[in-house]
């Protein structure tokens, strides 16, 4: 989550009864903003020490990448993109 953490703006949000942070930030392969929704909970378990799977089960693992490393799901298809020829 450091990338998130260090280089994301972020949003705080209470709609619908729900605590969400919003992190933004330009993905580190395209350039293009990206952004993640994270329960509030789950981000105070990340603080507490909790590993990033485990703070936010519900969040695609793409997502999560891009909060660690700043490569959006475009950037790592883009990235890891494997051409048979």
């Amino acid at each position: 989550m450091q990338y998130a953490l260090n280089c994301c703006t972020y949003t705080e949000s209470h709609e619908g009864g729900q605590h969400t942070y919003t992190f933004t930030g330009r993905c580190v392969v395209t350039g293009k903003q990206h952004s993640v929704t994270v329960p509030a909970e789950g981000l105070f378990r990340y603080h507490q020490g909790a590993h990033i799977q485990d703070a936010f089960p519900n969040v695609p693992s793409e997502d999560r990448e891009f909060l660690k490393s700043g490569i959006s799901p475009e950037g790592w298809a883009k990235t890891f993109a494997h051409d048979p020829e």
